[in-house]
């Protein structure tokens, strides 16, 4: 039974955030891993999947495909968030 290419498009999304997220927790220097980091790359990803699957034609691609643009734009997405608001904020 295989996933519907959306909601392979948001777990995969999500999962590609939380990994950034954890990226980076280990290179942080004694920071305690953020719950609230996390569950904001979780919310802010979401969005993101539903938009990228909404966006790009991922009917027609296999599920490898969805996977990697999936993950992908999971990273690119909190890593962009991230820049942006240490640079917003200071």
């Amino acid at each position: 039974m295989a996933l519907e290419p959306l909601l392979l498009a948001v777990i995969c999304t999500v999962a590609g955030s939380v990994l950034n997220t954890i990226r980076g927790y280990l290179n942080s220097e004694g920071e305690s891993y953020s719950a609230r980091k996390l569950v904001g790359a979780i919310i802010v990803s979401a969005f993101a999947g539903i938009a990228i699957a909404q966006a790009i034609a991922i009917d027609g691609m296999n599920e490898v495909g969805i996977a990697i643009i999936g993950l992908t734009s999971g990273f690119a997405i909190d890593y962009a968030v991230r820049k942006a608001k240490k640079e917003t904020l200071g």
